[in-house]
């Protein structure tokens, strides 16, 4: 029992000697990498295009209040000021859109049996128009990328509603002074008609009441002709020779009231 506990213990001393002895590491020499050569002729290396994400209020728009509504848009061009310009007009049609937007569907279907084959043809066709007129819409924020090709623009409008667009106010003020003005110079444009009217009407009332009270003026009568006007129509008096039955009969046709007769006799 006593050597095996001296044998275990000299084995220990041994281990301990052998743990606590330096280790020595040989320098390990790298080995030179030559960088392959380039061809004269290569083609040129295209740069690898950075994917931009969307900013987070065109992905999800800001809700609309009855003060606001907001739309967005989005454009690429290789011109900066044209993709900016191109997002802001979709973002305006979708304003538009939302107001003014107005929906047609028209829808034809046909079936048709034959025996044990049947034919079924359905068509549907939807049509939106948008008019109106937009004005005070606002960038209030945007965003532009650029790849080294081309440019691409987010835009967000806002489009104040109500008594908030001022812009707005003030066109309908300006478009409310414009009818009255027009308004008002028709209504002189018709007073000074009715006027005319009134004038004419008073000028043929004195120029009746004058017809009236004044003597009746002789039947005019044109030498040679031996006729007088009359309510009818012209008369041809008799062509007679006697001076004196001519005389009598101006003298009767001259005076108030003569009444003019013609018979004729077969």
């Amino acid at each position: 029992m006593k050597v095996s506990i001296l044998a275990l213990a000299a084995v220990g001393a041994t281990a301990c000697a052998q743990v606590s002895r330096p280790t020595t590491f040989e320098p390990i020499t790298p080995t030179p990498v030559t960088a392959p050569v380039a061809h004269p002729y290569a083609l040129p290396q295209s740069s690898q295009r950075s994917v931009v994400q969307a900013p987070s209020w065109f992905v999800r728009l800001p809700e609309d209040t009855a003060e606001m509504t907001f739309a967005v848009g989005t454009a690429t061009s290789t011109d900066e000021q044209m993709a900016y310009d191109k997002a802001r007009m979709a973002a305006e049609r979708k304003l538009v859109e939302q107001m003014y937007a107005r929906i047609s569907t028209q829808t034809n279907s046909f079936r048709a049996d034959r025996g044990q084959g049947m034919i079924e043809n359905f068509q549907q066709v939807t049509r939106k128009n948008a008019r109106g007129e937009l004005s005070g819409a606002q960038r209030v924020d945007s965003q532009v990328t650029h790849d080294g090709r081309v440019y691409k623009v987010y835009v967000l409008l806002r489009l104040p509603l109500g008594e908030a667009n001022a812009q707005q106010t003030r066109r309908d003020q300006a478009r409310l002074q414009r009818e009255a003005t027009v308004r008002g110079r028709a209504a002189e444009r018709e007073m000074d008609a009715n006027d005319a009217r009134d004038e004419q009407r008073d000028r043929e009332a004195e120029r009746a009441l004058e017809r009236s009270l004044a003597p009746p003026a002789p039947p005019a009568t044109t030498p040679g002709t031996e006729s007088v006007p009359t309510s009818q129509g012209e008369i041809r008096l008799l062509d007679v020779d006697n001076e004196e039955y001519k005389r009598r009969r101006a003298e009767a046709l001259a005076k108030p009231g003569a009444v003019i007769g013609q018979t004729t006799v077969r």
